[in-house]
């Protein structure tokens, strides 16, 4: 791919989200290709010039597109205090000893989201400890959750503000699977809010694999640009008594799978992983993507 060509490939993804980008953004998630921000700044003039993409209020998109500008800066405002609620989420998880990190995934972890859109969090779990953790999360939360089963209402009495614990990793296996643009976006895109030991690093390290889409990517919670708070790790009964861990960790799946398996849509649920997706956002986000990139001239 030749590099305007990448950097409209760029401009055409976020499109999908009506998320136009900064210089540095482009840079930083530039598809396929990696490149140096003097290079990509000269093309970015060419494609200026060839009116191919348009700038405004220090964005870029694609022509025809400037509309979007307006909604990224309405939506900053809404995720910043989105954000300062996903934070008092993860601090009521803080005593589940079996949490190993805890992060802000979708379109919040962009600051792109809407009004009345719910909180995403992603959960890393201690070995083995999966479905007990998920129990133990969804109790805390409970009263502060999104209801599930309720996908296409949008009364922001049931998203609004609410946490949406949809997706659980367990440490013996942090390596995400599904290897594409979708993914690997969502992985690099992930904002970890606390951890335990280094958790966010380890992960990261699991899904090195990304750089294959995003070749100039890099962590903002490694280089200092993004805070991530460390907690201390206790010790517990889920890492002391490990045959009484095994029973409670049957029982707590058992229940749950039992609960849910009339409800299961798009779900993805794994030895290791469970992604509670109801929507398949992957398959519609790539298929979007591919008729953009046909229409890219």
């Amino acid at each position: 791919m030749t590099l305007d060509r990448a950097i409209l490939a760029t401009l055409a993804y976020h499109d999908i989200f009506d998320y136009p980008l900064k210089e540095a953004e482009v840079r930083r998630y530039l598809i396929g290709r990696k490149a140096s921000g003097q290079r990509i700044e000269k093309e970015i003039a060419n494609l200026l010039k060839n009116k191919k993409i348009i700038f405004k209020k220090g964005y870029f998109c694609l022509k025809n597109r400037g509309e979007i500008i307006k909604l990224r800066e309405a939506r900053t405002g809404h995720s910043k205090t989105k954000l300062k609620r996903a934070n008092f989420f993860s601090i009521l998880l803080t005593p589940v000893t079996t949490i190993k990190l805890v992060a802000v995934s979708g379109a919040l972890a962009m600051g792109n989201a809407k009004k009345n859109d719910d909180i995403d969090l992603v959960i890393v779990t201690a070995r083995n400890t999966l479905w007990t953790t998920r129990l133990l999360a969804n109790i805390i939360l409970l009263p502060l959750k999104r209801k599930p089963g309720l996908i296409t209402h949008h009364s922001p009495l049931i998203t609004n503000n609410k946490a949406c614990l949809n997706l659980f990793i367990d440490e013996s296996n942090l390596k995400i699977s599904d290897k594409n643009l979708y993914t690997a976006h969502e992985i690099c895109q992930m904002k970890p809010l606390w951890q335990r030991g280094n958790t966010y690093s380890r992960f990261l390290k699991a899904n090195s694999w990304v750089k294959n889409y995003l070749p100039n990517w890099e962590p903002d919670a490694v280089n200092g640009k993004w805070k991530i708070v460390n907690r201390p790790s206790f010790y517990s009964p889920f890492t002391i008594h490990h045959s009484l861990v095994e029973h409670i960790e049957a029982l707590a799946k058992w229940g749950q799978l039992n609960y849910m398996k009339k409800k299961i849509t798009a779900e993805k649920i794994m030895d290791h992983q469970l992604f509670f997706h109801p929507k398949d956002t992957q398959s519609w986000v790539l298929k979007s993507y591919a008729r953009k990139l046909a229409k890219i001239t």
